[in-house]
């Protein structure tokens, strides 16, 4: 049997084209569990293919298969396909070994992403973290691929591999003395940057203002930037900021005349060096210990709907609005947009919204900005709810999105011993939001939190990247920071997305948590629950779609500790296409340890299906109990 594999060419941008011949397919004599087991020589040509990148200086990058590269074929049934033996022709052919396909249709590459179903399967860019010392190798997580074929039985005719991401490289030089952390795209374009697309038909299942990605390894200001993106067009300038080591952020403007496509499978290429203003290049806005409050233009029935909102325009405007919230306004129904970015360099930070007496409960567009600098508190009676948001309540919808945080956060629970039954909630961006009114779209977390100190007699702390503590509804937000937890309460949840989210009906779609976090002695009291800690949320009590978590959970605590890939504990919640991609999972406690690659603690009625396809085998599933296997496939809970 015979099978053509056509990797075709695309028209490329500083990259190596690499040449493509006829590739061989074996039907060998032997068989796996029943089925004719057959080896599919590939032969890599084209462009972006594949997670082996490096930088030819003259041509840009040479792309090579590397062992265990993998795609999944779907049909009648479906097979991963994955590399055996040496690669050759300097890696450009790599013999893929899987069973046999009855009726072969689609394939989707890389197997570690595809999904159970095809129609499933999707393409997401968010969650990418850059090393500075090899800046093209997070990009074996984003070279989406797919092919489209006809067979009869398991005789394939022909497959031909089509690219689905565009790459954009950014030469970057910053001021003197400053190292890169974070960088973020963001633009005005009403059609958005898309984020998720569905393979299937390629429509776009997400868009956003911004994609942010952390860049790791730094030492000098001069470095090269690769992003994944997904095709799209954009009508308007696209902004590129870079957040510094100083808390700065500096940024740059591309403007570009009538509509301007990335197209998949090339690589665009940007130099940019900081010349102040004049440059072209603008800095975050100051808010520092003497800022003063100013009014913004509220004139023209500002402030009224999404199109027409207050523009927060200055660090004396963001003053303004916290002053405002602190005193009692609540901004119900009123709608706000940030259009630059802060750096926060006070002492001491007063969130918007302070407690539950003295909420936010407007919307809030961050425009695709960054909140960069330091973000410090301390509990106390007013305020006991942190993050950039401290609380927001309404009877009506709010909508809190394109916003990036990558400030490090501060927070003490130190306070005077008592007794406070309650749910306390630190966040990136929200501290507390108990209602399932909010829906927090497109917001990232970058920072480093440090939370510490607390009382054995405090209710719930709940600590995450994005919420504390929320019964919000979440699509496409990304934690890709760091986390310190320390502290001591009658329970402690902490997630890389959420802490807990109490309500059922709550949703939580297409989040990647790539930020670590290290447990360093929390304490609980109550002798019910163990300290609950997950990828995406700490307690989850609604529902999970398509989220990924590749986050460390490391470190030791005073009390038992439930750890989960996705979430710690599951409370009556449904889990549908999520996917842990990591077991580095090391946690030591006084207590007992009940780990679980996607939950820790099953609660109440957990229904988890499609999740982990493709991932491979885990030795452990649910942590509470060793013996569960997921449901089968839901075909009504797609």
């Amino acid at each position: 049997m015979k099978i053509k594999i056509v990797i075709p060419f695309f028209a490329v941008f500083l990259l190596v084209l690499m040449g493509c011949t006829q590739d061989e397919v074996i039907k060998e004599d032997t068989s796996v569990g029943g089925k004719e087991k057959i080896s599919v020589t590939v032969t890599q040509g084209g462009t972006i293919t594949r997670i082996s990148h490096e930088e030819d200086g003259a041509n840009g990058l040479i792309l090579r298969w590397t062992a265990n590269d993998a795609f999944k074929l779907y049909g009648t049934t479906t097979e991963v396909f994955t590399t055996t033996g040496p690669t050759d022709g300097d890696g450009k052919i790599a013999t893929f070994t899987g069973n046999a396909v009855e009726d072969a249709q689609h394939a989707f590459f890389p197997a570690s992403k595809a999904e159970k179903r095809w129609e499933d399967c999707c393409f997401n860019v968010i969650g990418q973290v850059i090393d500075a010392n090899a800046p093209f190798a997070h990009l074996s997580g984003y070279n989406f691929m797919t092919a489209q074929t006809t067979a009869s039985g398991t005789e394939i005719s022909e497959i031909s591999f089509k690219h689905k991401i565009a790459v954009l490289k950014f030469e970057v030089t910053l001021p003197n003395g400053i190292v890169p952390k974070y960088i973020t795209l963001s633009t005005q374009d009403d059609a958005g940057i898309a984020i998720s697309q569905k393979a299937s038909d390629e429509s776009n299942v997400t868009t956003a203002k911004q994609l942010t990605a952390a860049i790791s390894g730094a030492s000098s200001k001069k470095f090269t930037a690769y992003m994944a993106i997904l095709p799209s067009t954009l009508k308007e300038k696209l902004a590129l900021a870079v957040t510094g080591d100083d808390g700065m952020v500096y940024s740059y403007t591309v403007s570009f005349n009538g509509d301007f496509p990335y197209e998949a499978g090339k690589v665009y290429n940007s130099e940019l060096t900081f010349g102040g203003i004049e440059g072209g290049y603008g800095t975050a806005a100051i808010f520092d210990n003497n800022v003063i409050g100013n009014t913004w233009d509220q004139s023209d029935n500002k402030g009224s709907t999404k199109d027409n909102p207050y523009l927060i325009e200055s660090a004396g405007h963001l003053k303004y609005l916290i002053e405002q919230v602190e005193a009692g306004e609540r901004y119900v129904d009123k709608f706000f947009k940030l259009t630059t970015d802060i750096k926060v360099t006070a002492d001491t930070w007063t969130p918007i919204g302070i407690s539950f007496a003295k909420p936010f409960s407007g919307s809030f567009d961050g425009g695709g900005h960054t909140i960069s600098g330091e973000l410090k508190g301390s509990f106390s009676d007013d305020l006991q709810n942190f993050g950039f948001f401290g609380c927001l309540i309404s009877a009506s919808s709010m909508l809190i999105e394109n916003i990036h945080i990558a400030a490090n956060v501060t927070w003490s629970f130190a306070y005077p011993e008592g007794t406070i039954i309650s749910s306390f909630g630190v966040g990136g961006v929200i501290g507390n939001g108990p209602t399932t009114k909010i829906t927090v779209h497109n917001c990232t977390m970058s920072g480093e939190m440090k939370i510490s100190d607390g009382n054995l007699a405090y209710g719930y702390l709940c600590i995450g990247g994005i919420i504390g503590y929320s019964g919000a509804h979440m699509n496409n937000c990304s934690s890709i920071g760091k986390s310190d937890v320390s502290c001591k309460g009658s329970m402690v949840n902490i997630g890389g997305i959420i802490g807990d989210n109490g309500i059922l009906q709550s949703e939580h779609k297409h989040c990647i948590n790539t930020s670590s976090i290290i447990l360093s002695n929390p304490e609980r009291s109550n002798t019910n629950y163990a300290i609950l800690v997950g990828g995406i949320g700490g307690t989850m009590a609604g529902n999970a779609l398509g989220c990924c978590n590749q986050g460390s959970i490391t470190g030791r605590s005073l009390s038992p500790v439930d750890v989960g890939g996705i979430a710690g504990e599951s409370a009556w919640g449904k889990y549908h296409l999520n996917r842990n991609l990591t077991t580095d999972f090391n946690i030591t406690s006084k207590g007992t340890v009940r780990l679980g690659y996607l939950i820790g603690r099953p609660h109440g009625t957990t229904t988890v299906y499609s999740c982990n396809e493709s991932v491979g085998e885990q030795s452990q599933w649910i942590g509470g109990n060793p013996a569960w296997t997921p449901t089968i496939d839901d075909e009504n809970a797609h």
